[in-house]
């Protein structure tokens, strides 16, 4: 079985001044954002269990595009989650 190397930048925690500033770019372009501690996968795997029969997984990437201001809220979580 071959593994892939995954680079430091997705399985690294950025810091705070780094939230910060992304929390500052998306609030300037319109997103409410909420910065939180810990998601749960486990309480959310449970879930995907019993209302789908599978598992859940961290396989999300935000891209959006011709949103309009204000419909959109981000959660940013400082835990690495996936990978």
């Amino acid at each position: 079985m071959s593994t892939i190397a995954t680079p430091d930048r997705f399985t690294t925690l950025p810091g705070e001044p780094m939230i910060a500033s992304a929390v500052t770019a998306l609030e300037e372009h319109g997103f409410s954002v909420e910065v939180v501690d810990q998601h749960s996968l486990v309480l959310e795997d449970a879930r995907a269990i019993a209302a789908y029969g599978q598992h859940s997984s961290v396989g999300k990437i935000l891209e959006i595009r011709q949103e309009l201001p204000g419909r959109i809220h981000i959660v940013l979580i400082r835990q690495v989650v996936g990978f």
